[in-house]
């Protein structure tokens, strides 16, 4: 728990630091909900979870700049949702930033957003 709070805090600096960067907690939009990732050295990301049945393509993400921001924003109802990130369609990464975090009994540690 502490090792996660503290990358995301690093992250967080490191966002500060350049203004093109901003990681964020998935944050409710008009459009949805909005999923952010720095993955600086990935050529594809998707957002995969429980409101697209875990499909590996279902939720692909687009590079917000060069500095390895990507985002998505997924249309939600209200409701709690699962979540992980998928890179370069072989490398699982847990979501730096969530309101909350479960093992999903795979050995893999998914984040978890509430829609209000």
């Amino acid at each position: 728990m502490v090792s996660r709070l503290l990358i995301a805090l690093l992250l967080v600096g490191l966002a500060a630091c350049a203004q093109t960067m901003k990681l964020e907690l998935p944050k409710r939009v008009s459009g949805g909900v909005r999923f952010t990732l720095l993955a600086p050295d990935a050529t594809e990301v998707f957002v995969m979870g429980s409101f697209n049945n875990w499909s590996k393509g279902a939720t692909p993400m687009k590079a917000v700049d060069r500095s390895g921001l990507w985002s998505v924003e997924v249309p939600l109802n209200e409701g709690e949702y699962t979540f992980i990130y998928l890179v370069n369609g072989t490398r699982w990464v847990t979501p730096p930033m969530a309101e909350d975090f479960v093992t999903d009994g795979f050995g893999r540690t998914n984040g978890v957003v509430v829609v209000r």
